[in-house]
């Protein structure tokens, strides 16, 4: 035999189904940024990664360069603004 609810259970069970709603779209939006925000920070690390690479490489190029002159002045001061060198004493 069926019965017919009571109003006031069957608004308590309508409202419950709209905050079980409210909360999953919320939970789903919550997803959706974390995973953009991941994705932007991969982007990031790989940026990153790209620029210490070159810092690197860039690190060796002048050790390089340090040492061709080296060869060619001796040590010294170099001041890059005068365009001079002057040797160690």
């Amino acid at each position: 035999m069926t019965k017919k609810l009571d109003t006031e259970h069957l608004d308590e069970i309508q409202q419950l189904r709209e905050e079980f709603a409210k909360n999953t779209n919320i939970l789903g939006n919550i997803v959706l940024e974390q995973y953009a925000t991941e994705s932007r920070l991969k982007t990031i690390d790989l940026e990153k990664q790209r620029y210490l690479d070159q810092f690197e490489n860039l690190q060796k190029q002048e050790s390089a360069l340090l040492e061709k002159m080296r060869e060619r002045y001796g040590e010294g001061q170099i001041d890059i603004a005068e365009g001079t060198f002057t040797p160690t004493a």
